[in-house]
Order: C-alpha cells, then structure tokens, then sequence
C-alpha cells in the first residue's frame, strides 16, 4: 500500500464489508434500498473510482496489517510471519536511532494463557480487570526470573513492556491481537538458540501459577495472569512517517481517541493501543519532518444496526474536507481485510458517474479452516512436542 502524499485524511469504516456471495444474491434495487443510508461522499466515490483491490490481513489483526503498511509502504521490514513491532525505530528521533541488533528487543504483554485443543487462547490484560496491586505482585515474580536470564526492561513494568537482551533469541512471535489458535509448541521454538528463553519461559509458567496473587484472583473469579507473551522481535526496520492522530467519530459527535473503551468499535480500540504502545518509542513529536495524518475511525457497527453516525459524519467531517479542497482516503473494513477508495478533485470532473458500484462493498471469501482430520493430527504433533518440552524442561533430554 503506498501512502499517497496529497492525501494527510483516511475515513475508517468498520463492519462495512459484506460476503460476496450474500452481496450477490441481493438484486439491483435490493442493493441500493439496503445501502441508502450511506453518506453522499462515500456513494459518489464508489461511483466515480475504479473497483478497489481486497488488501487481506494475512492472519495479522486488520488494524496491525493496515498500520504496517502505512509505516513501511515500501515493505522493507523483513519477516517470517509477524511484524518486528519492537525492532521499529525513528530516524528522526536522535538517539533512537542506534543499529539494533536483530532479535534483541521484544515487547512483554501481561495476560492469560489458555491451552486449548486447537492451539492456545492468549487474553491480554485489557480485558482481565488488572489492578495496580495485581500488575506489581505479577512482576514481581517475573522480573527477577528476567534479570536472571541477562533481560532489561527499556520501558516501566505495566501491561505492555519493552525488553532487550544482548544475546539474540530468533523467534518470530504474534501480538496479542493476532493470536489465533496458536499452538503451544509452535509458540515455544525448538532450536538451540532458544533453549535458554524457552526455559526460562517455562520456569515462568510454573512460578506464575503458583503465585498467590493468582490465587486469590481465580478465588474471586478472575482469570490468572499466568504469562508474559514475547511478541515483536525481528529484523530491526525504520519509519519515515509518524504515527497518525486518530479521532473517534460517533453520534456523540467527533473526539480525540485516546483511551480504550467498552463502548467503542474494535477498530478503534486497536488504533488506540498501537498509537499508545508504539509513541513512546517512536518518540512521536520528535519530528522535524512530515506532520502526522489524521484517521477518522467511524463508530460503525454493521448492517442492520444504526446509521445515525453517517449523518454526522458528512456534515461534520465529509462537508469541510470538500469545501477545503482535501483530498482523502476511505478505508472500507470487512472481516479479514480491507479496501481503500481515494476521494479527490478528479472525481468532480466524473459528473455523468452517479450510479454507485455495490460490488466495492463485497468481501471475498476466506479460505476453509483445517479439517476435523487436520487438527486431530495437529493435536497428536503437538503432544508428542509437548512431552519433548517437558522433557527438556525436567532434564531428561
């Protein structure tokens, strides 16, 4: 995805996609009668662009994939799998800007680990109930188990912690986002380079479990927060541009997003968490370069519920963008991915296009998961690595 430089205004709309093959059964008047109430902005941009192409996440978090993209429209970061979110510097930032070396930073997340049948159900703290007593007892039991093992935290010990270690550890490891149905023993790799963190892991697990704080939270009902999830090593990556300045639009009316709530879309939620996690370290406003853009993410909650918002939306944000002369980006969310319409003058001079093209509103169909017989087979692989985990673990290997 490159960033287009005349366009510094992106409009996030959540839950917009829907399946292609739902899309398709619906006829002509079908499609306009149900897609009426969109804003007059966005029908004429379908009307008046080329069909977009499906951007899919590729398994990552669609908020974490689009944000990648924007960072490094240029894909210089190289990686396996997952993103390098804690090898990513500033160039602008001054002394940010010392050589990494590859794999020696990791962010830490505070959470709960679950092993289930398919793979493993990773809850980060957000959702957890974490109160300050918990977070501090949490770490205590984990950072001397840290400083053991030669790791430093580069930023406070609190949800989300930034780690180094001058010995590398190769691994490639999914945000707490992007945790899908992770199996246990592709978490924990198996090769030599890893055995130290691998049990020092381990060690961490048992410890956590028997932690009384744990104790007392599962006594209340809570859930324990028995992990500290590695996430984010890599190749070391730089960004030209800063984070954007994200804004929450709702009927309420339009507001800085800055904190995480039970009320807002997930996508915004996830705008919130990267911009907070990853300012500190990009040392955002310590650009001398590029100003940050602006995203506006729409507090939309899918097809048949309300769409009071878009009201709202156009006069409020729609209307002055076009009475300024501002070209802007409209970023149609689905499921798995996303499409992106670009709105600018050019579109003034289409006036004979005013039909709106529905099919910018499908999203392809993802792929079938594994079979029943896949995972049976996945579950037996994953036994037979667990015991050589646990072996390893006890000594006997």
């Amino acid at each position: 995805m490159s960033k287009p430089s005349n366009a510094p205004l992106w409009v996030f709309v959540p839950n917009i996609l829907v399946p292609e093959m739902a899309l398709e059964r619906l006829s002509a008047n079908s499609q306009a009668q149900s897609f009426a109430g969109l804003p007059a902005g966005l029908l004429q941009t379908m009307a008046r662009n080329a069909a977009p192409e499906y951007q899919n996440a590729d398994g990552l978090d669609r908020i974490e994939a689009w944000l990648l993209r924007y960072l490094d429209s240029q894909a210089r970061a190289k990686f396996d799998q997952y993103p390098a979110w804690a090898m990513v510097q500033n160039p602008e930032a001054g002394d940010n800007t010392a050589p990494l070396t590859p794999f020696t930073r990791f962010w830490g997340t505070v959470g709960c680990l679950e092993i289930e049948r398919d793979g493993v159900r990773f809850t980060p703290p957000e959702v957890l109930q974490v109160g300050q007593a918990d977070l501090d007892a949490f770490w205590s039991v984990v950072k001397p188990l840290l400083e053991k093992h030669g790791w430093a935290l580069n930023t406070p010990a609190g949800l989300h912690s930034l780690l180094s270690n001058p010995v590398p550890v190769p691994m490639e490891q999914a945000s707490p986002w992007s945790v899908q149905g992770i199996r246990l023993t592709d978490y924990l790799p198996m090769t030599h380079e890893c055995s130290d963190w691998r049990r020092m892991w381990l060690n961490m697990q048992v410890e956590l479990h028997n932690a009384e704080f744990n104790k007392a939270r599962e006594a209340k009902g809570l859930k324990p927060l028995n992990a500290l999830w590695f996430w984010g090593g890599g190749e070391a990556w730089q960004t030209e541009v800063p984070l954007p300045r994200v804004k929450s639009v709702s009927e309420d009316g339009v507001f800085d997003a800055v904190k995480m709530t039970d009320g807002a879309d997930e996508a915004l939620n996830r705008f919130v968490f990267w911009t907070q996690l990853l300012g500190p370290v990009l040392k955002q406003g310590a650009h001398s370069g590029p100003k940050p853009d602006h995203v506006y993410c729409v507090n939309f909650q899918g097809w048949g519920g309300n769409i009071a918002v878009f009201k709202l939306l156009e006069s409020e944000v729609l209307q002055p963008m076009r009475l300024a002369g501002l070209a802007f980006n409209w970023v149609l969310l689905g499921n798995n991915g996303w499409k992106t319409l670009k709105s600018n003058w050019m579109n003034r001079f289409k006036f004979w296009q005013n039909t709106p093209n529905w099919a910018v509103l499908g999203e392809p169909e993802v792929q079938e998961g594994p079979s029943e017989e896949d995972l049976q087979a996945a579950w037996q692989q994953g036994q037979r690595d667990q015991d050589s985990i646990q072996a390893e673990w006890e000594g006997r290997s």
